[in-house]
């Protein structure tokens, strides 16, 4: 079932409630349970207090995480709809309009997240950490080819839609006519580069380019767990049957965890990669009963909103929480102002950022597509 605007419905609003699971657990969870990263991020004194019932309700369980829950289901989307609009455009093409889909929402999204840091370290009297170089590397999403931290913390799952745009773009011949081997053959060049770069003698540990040869290997497994959503494509495109779309994902999910566990995040392995599995139970669920799924103008409304809520909840939110907590604000009274302020602010960044943006990205892949077809009639 897709909308009016021939967005797919199901994954339209999981993408409302993947941004709704990020933003809990980074406000319930992460702003209680990592107190020093949420005070780096923050330009903030580290806050003390017990922690309310709230973190205790999202930690409950040590091995589960509402945070790589919800990403592993964005992920999952983007393998699922980026093919969707790959079908009628050239890999330039496409990825002219995903440029202009990302990054005019990500740097206003990102300037204003730095505003309020900026912000909370004259209120706190704090010093930043940013320079320069940090600062374009993070606007670039190129920070951790450099080493560099970043700035906040969710830019990092945009790096990795970024290589899995260019590894999409890459296979378009392939993806368009619905091939497999293809697919697998990169996943498996994944885990041999992962193993190779990880078996190296320590001597080599502390040398620049191995170590960003290893990070860098290491964000592919992200990529592989995306091309899961890419099998469940060619299902809903009937390139393939559901009878091959549970053998392929599972084979894929196989490739992709071996990977994780012999990757430079394998310390993350087993209790992440499972959650990512939870992740592909639930859009597996959705796309099941994608029938089912209705108009619903709340939901609908998350979901359109969703990608700069996503960008500006972490920073904007831990920097209105503290201040409204040190004027004597409950965390939850705090969290409730954030959580207003947040969402008209996404809103606002959507309406006036992310729609004329994405439009114009369109336009121009259109106007390349009609100068190509002219260019070939003459």
């Amino acid at each position: 079932m897709t909308t009016n605007n021939n967005k797919v419905l199901f994954a339209d609003q999981l993408r409302g409630l993947a941004a709704l699971l990020v933003l809990v657990s980074h406000w319930f969870g992460v702003y209680w349970g990592m107190r020093e990263a949420v005070s780096f991020y923050t330009a903030s004194p580290v806050h003390g207090g017990a922690n309310p019932l709230a973190y205790e309700l999202v930690s409950f369980n040590p091995n589960f995480g509402l945070g790589p829950f919800g990403v592993s289901i964005f992920f999952l989307i983007s393998g699922f709809v980026i093919p969707i609009s790959l079908e009628k455009n050239r890999a330039s093409n496409f990825l002219i309009m995903r440029f202009f889909r990302i990054f005019p929402t990500y740097w206003i999204s990102l300037s204003i997240g730095l505003l309020f840091v900026y912000g909370s370290s004259q209120f706190w009297g704090q010093a930043l950490y940013w320079n320069t170089k940090i600062l374009v590397s993070n606007m670039l999403l190129i920070n951790d080819l450099l080493l560099l931290p970043g700035v906040d913390l969710v830019n990092w799952t945009l790096a990795m839609e970024l290589k899995f745009y260019l590894v999409v773009a890459c296979l378009s011949p392939v993806i368009k006519r619905g091939k497999v081997f293809p697919v697998f053959i990169f996943s498996v060049s994944v885990l041999i580069l992962n193993w190779c770069l990880n078996s190296v003698p320590n001597v080599w540990t502390s040398n620049e380019f191995v170590a960003v040869a290893r990070m860098l290997a290491s964000e592919f497994v992200y990529v592989q767990f995306m091309l899961v959503g890419l099998f469940f494509y060619y299902a809903y495109q009937q390139k393939i049957s559901n009878r091959e779309l549970i053998f392929y994902v599972l084979l894929q999910l196989l490739l992709f965890s071996l990977t994780w566990g012999n990757s430079s995040i394998r310390d993350e392995f087993p209790v992440v990669t499972l959650i990512y599995w939870y992740g592909l139970v639930l859009f597996a669920l959705a796309y099941v009963f994608r029938k089912k799924f209705r108009q619903h103008a709340a939901i609908n409304w998350l979901a359109d909103i969703s990608f700069p809520l996503y960008l500006l909840h972490s920073l904007v939110g831990y920097v209105m929480i503290k201040i409204g907590m040190s004027y004597g604000f409950s965390f939850y009274v705090a969290m409730l102002l954030a959580a207003l302020v947040v969402g008209l602010i996404a809103y606002a960044i959507h309406r006036l950022v992310e729609m004329p943006t994405n439009a114009f990205g369109k336009k121009i892949s259109n106007l390349r597509t009609s100068r190509l077809k002219v260019g070939n009639e003459l």
